[in-house]
């Protein structure tokens, strides 16, 4: 099985907030070198539920290498370590299906100041299309993955801050 590691400069991700339907949440994400010099991310800000909003997310759209890399294997699952703070995340994904890009979640609970492994499956991915889930549709195929994200939302007003360790997806290489 190998990883294909997708914590890369903050340049390559993108911030969305709810301020796109009107909301006041506002987040940031910055690269740092923690006290053992490992390179992190973090995913930090403030969920506002002024003015009808309540969420911030970030993504990042995979490179054609990436994409590439996917298509020819076997991708396993995903793999997700975070130093949290105690609130409740999903791990967003974005996948190709019959010409239309489709989106799929995944919640995660973490532990104030505890660093913490998951490895998602496709079948713990659950259809979603603003707000609305659909959890009786098909998993994700992700040998069609196009970008994979963090959400915070689900009513946690507040200031967050979530370090991510490790984001990699796990596959076989097609000729094994």
């Amino acid at each position: 099985m190998e990883t294909l590691a997708l914590l890369t400069h903050p340049g390559h991700w993108q911030i969305v907030n709810d301020g796109v339907m009107g909301g006041r949440s506002q987040s940031e994400l910055s690269e740092f070198l923690n006290a053992n010099q490992q390179y992190r991310l973090r995913f930090s800000g403030n969920v506002s539920l002024e003015n009808n909003g309540g969420f911030a997310s970030v993504s990042r759209t995979l490179s054609q290498e990436e994409q590439q890399i996917l298509q020819q294997a076997h991708p396993g699952g995903i793999r997700l370590t975070t130093l949290g703070d105690g609130k409740h995340y999903q791990l967003r994904l974005k996948v190709l299906k019959q010409g239309e890009l489709v989106s799929y979640k995944a919640n995660f609970d973490t532990q104030a100041g505890r660093l913490e492994q998951w490895t998602f499956a496709p079948g713990e991915f659950i259809e979603t299309f603003r707000g609305a889930d659909y959890p009786t549709r098909p998993y994700p195929d992700l040998t069609q993955l196009v970008a994979v994200g963090l959400l915070i939302g689900n009513g946690q007003a507040g200031d967050f801050e979530l370090q991510l360790a490790e984001l990699a997806i796990q596959y076989t290489p097609a000729s094994q």
